[in-house]
């Protein structure tokens, strides 16, 4: 950290304007993730010299002796006042990171990425994914992701420009790419899933309960879409509770009979958009899906969900780039379609650090109306607070030359606006060469995926028997 940033972290907050009280935070937070980052380091470091006194010990350590790891948490957690629990987890984090992922490592001791986010990309790989391979995989992925998240918005001369995803963002990458390392076993792990399903109840204090039900992530999105949708044509009615007390009377109401006076929404089939490659749901490819929000969902439930008599879907059809064609129309209002498309290209609000799902928010168009077109490249999903920042005195959108957008804020920060890569697959039968590329009738794609489906169960009845002797002869040879 230079002269010019440690000068602008000494002045009195009284003395800065709102840039600079705001860049000051930046300046603390990569401060506190360097120091945690080297405090990681120094476990780590104790750790080496622990393991290389054992392995000086020799192969078979002394009775009572304790293990490296043991003996580093023992001698930390006293000193630094932290539970042993916590320190062994730092502990594993750390080593994990210097192991597998080393450009998050040294994002992390450059102050660009905070130990929070580390722990969260340490903890979700390491106990989702065994094998060392595909680890390395997903770090290549995650260093990609990391790389396009980071930002120099804070303007500050000398410092680094650090990782500004959310921590859901960073969730949801993690998630997708770790079904897409293991979809072999995806469909087994989301059946097994499945299967545990059920209702789960919690008593609190002053006389409350907690009631939770775990169900695929589609029915519990349509069940709450669907509760609001009615919460919010009561409170139009003048209902005076507020809208989580609504929620909660209507839902009990409904599971203990006294729903005959709850109303049908307005929108009685929520809308929860489905992004997910064509060869995913002919069965070609098992890339999972992403739903509105970012969620990732396994390739089985994408396929589940195509299947559902009551999903509607729709085809959104894109240039060689991979962008989808663009569509327009003369009036203010977007048309059904237009929706469709932008829902299905932002999945999210356009604020960068807001996760509200696209079909839950309000279209905006980026250039006002009628200045700037209703077309697609005009439009953007946008939440109630995203939507009132745009409009509010000091903030604008602000188009680049290059015709990409930003939003500034009042205290002078711009932070870009890119929507989010949408799953692909670029998995396709061998054709013979000169062949014609595939093309599929409705029909015809029904059809496929019926056989295909019949293929890969009996493909799977065979595995189970193969599989079965496989265990019976071993059985045989150990007796």
């Amino acid at each position: 950290m230079d002269a010019a940033v440690e000068e602008l972290a000494a002045l009195e907050l009284a003395a800065l304007d709102d840039h600079d009280l705001l860049a000051g935070g930046v300046v603390d937070g990569v401060a506190e993730a360097r120091a945690g980052a080297r405090r990681w380091a120094r476990l780590v470091e104790l750790h080496r010299r622990r393991e290389a006194e054992a392995r000086a010990r020799g192969a078979v350590a002394r009775q009572g002796t304790l293990t490296p790891r043991a003996e580093t948490v023992t001698e930390v957690s006293a000193l630094w006042g932290l539970a042993e629990q916590r320190v062994r987890h730092e502990l594993n984090v750390a080593l994990f990171l210097v192991q597998y992922f080393p450009e998050a490592w040294a994002l992390c001791q450059a102050g660009q990425l905070d130990c929070y986010r580390a722990s969260v990309v340490a903890d979700q790989v390491r106990h989702a994914v065994s094998d060392p391979v595909q680890i390395r995989v997903l770090a290549a992925r995650l260093t990609d992701f990391l790389r396009r998240h980071l930002s120099a918005t804070h303007g500050v001369a000398g410092l680094p420009p650090v990782v500004g995803c959310t921590p859901k963002q960073l969730r949801n990458k993690l998630s997708y790419e770790i079904k897409r390392v293991r979809s072999a076993d995806a469909e087994e792990r989301h059946r097994q899933a499945y299967a545990d399903r059920g209702v789960r109840t919690a008593e609190l204090e002053d006389g409350m309960a907690h009631l939770g039900i775990t169900a695929t992530v589609d029915q519990v999105r349509l069940a709450e879409h669907r509760l609001t949708h009615a919460a919010r044509q009561l409170r139009s009615q003048g209902d005076q509770r507020t809208m989580a007390q609504l929620r909660s009377d209507l839902a009990l109401d409904l599971l203990t009979g006294r729903g005959a006076g709850v109303p049908t929404p307005a929108y009685a089939r929520p809308v929860i958009n489905l992004t997910v490659p064509i060869q995913t749901v002919m069965g070609l490819a098992d890339e999972p899906g992403v739903l509105s929000g970012g969620t990732p969902v396994p390739a089985g439930l994408a396929r589940a969900i195509a299947a559902d008599p009551d999903s509607t879907w729709y085809r959104m059809l894109t240039d060689p780039a991979g962008q989808m064609v663009e569509l327009s129309t003369t009036s203010y209002r977007p048309t059904a379609t237009i929706w469709r498309h932008v829902t299905a290209q932002w999945v999210a609000c356009f604020e960068p650090s807001c996760d509200a799902p696209a079909t839950q928010a309000e279209l905006d168009h980026r250039i006002r109306w009628p200045e700037g077109e209703t077309r697609t490249g005009n439009l953007w999903p946008g939440c109630k607070r995203g939507h009132t920042a745009k409009h509010t005195p000091g903030f604008s959108i602000e188009q680049a030359p290059d015709g990409s957008f930003a939003l500034r804020t009042r205290a002078g920060f711009t932070h870009p606006i890119t929507p989010p890569a949408q799953p692909v697959s670029e998995v396709w039968p061998d054709l013979p060469q000169g062949a014609q590329p595939i093309q599929f009738c409705a029909t015809e794609l029904v059809e496929a995926l019926t056989d295909i489906r019949d293929r890969r169960d009996q493909e799977i009845a065979q595995d189970d028997e193969l599989a079965w002797e496989h265990g019976t002869l071993l059985a045989s040879l150990i007796a």
